[in-house]
């Protein structure tokens, strides 16, 4: 069955489990980045991570997994064992979990012919009861090539770490809860965090459960000595937490910082090129790039948009 968005379920609590799936990570192998994008994103659609869980390549314990997280939580991502090889095993450790077999799936199987994907057959064989869904590359508007396979409340994501941002941010709509918005704020404070404790745990004591407070030491930052999170469902307490912090911190103590602020230049150099500006358009985009240069099959062929001959949106240049 083909998909472009799901229903949730009624209710303000919206709650993921994530099942990163590798022995490339469990041994130090690869370092795990798929895990901070997904919790950012979610926590960004109002949904609250609750738990965050790895496993090996595995049939058996992943489908242990998969169902203990799928009976608990309202979505459940996994990352990784999807491919061609033989430590490819989340599809069928998914069915097993769900009592179903594995069968080939005809818009699966004629994706791969269509993209000359000879060794790939392995990926058209889902769960038998697998939901497809469609999702748009948010940079190019083109449709990917390749859908998310899911299975009731589970969705089986690539553990290829720009693959999965770009099937996530395609699919956003998936698990978007409009019923809740976190607020965040971030203060950095040139004190020493055992200095400032009591006042942090009277903050909290007051604030209760409307607002979370988080204290976080650096000591290789020149600027700060701790960073504070304050995050909450309502701007009000979060607002009036921030108003009692900066009367009772030291005198003088918070001090300003941008964090990544390389990476936010990026974002708004990538802005730039979105909004048409006449000194941007001479030269394409790296995604516009790639998509243009010559590629064999490979993962990155599920996803790559535009295809030839079309006009990209992100530059408005015709891809040849």
């Amino acid at each position: 069955m083909a998909s472009t968005a799901s229903g949730l379920p009624p209710g303000r609590s919206v709650t993921a489990g994530i099942i990163i799936v590798g022995d490339e990570i469990l041994k130090g192998h690869t370092q795990d980045t798929n895990t901070y994008f997904l919790c950012r994103t979610l926590r960004s659609l109002g949904v609250q991570v609750c738990r965050v869980s790895v496993v090996p390549d595995e049939v058996a314990i992943i489908a242990a997994e998969v169902t203990s997280f799928s009976s608990r939580f309202t979505h459940v991502l996994t990352a990784g064992g999807i491919g061609p090889t033989h430590d490819d095993v989340t599809f069928e450790a998914v069915a097993q979990a769900f009592g179903d077999e594995l069968k080939p799936h005809p818009e699966l199987e004629a994706a791969i012919k269509a993209l000359g994907g000879k060794g790939w057959e392995k990926l058209s064989l889902v769960p038998s009861s697998a939901r497809l869904h469609y999702g748009t590359d948010p940079h190019t508007g083109c449709p990917f090539r390749f859908p998310l396979v899911s299975v009731r409340n589970v969705y089986l994501l690539p553990g290829i770490p720009e693959l999965l941002r770009r099937v996530l941010e395609g699919l956003k709509g998936l698990f978007q809860n409009t019923a809740v918005q976190f607020h965040l704020r971030e203060l950095y404070v040139a004190a020493n965090e055992a200095s400032i404790a009591p006042i942090l745990a009277q903050a909290q004591a007051h604030f209760g459960r409307r607002l979370g407070l988080g204290s976080y030491p650096d000591w290789g930052s020149n600027y700060y000595q701790v960073k504070l999170t304050l995050d909450s469902e309502e701007e009000g307490p979060l607002e009036e937490c921030l108003a009692y912090l900066t009367a009772h911190l030291p005198q003088g103590s918070l001090v300003p910082y941008t964090p990544n602020a390389v990476e936010q230049a990026s974002e708004a150099v990538y802005k730039l090129t979105e909004s048409g500006n006449a000194l941007m358009l001479k030269n394409p985009s790296r995604s516009c790039m790639s998509a243009a240069s010559p590629l064999s099959l490979s993962w990155s062929s599920f996803y790559r948009t535009p295809s030839r001959g079309t006009i990209c949106r992100c530059c408005r240049l015709k891809v040849t």
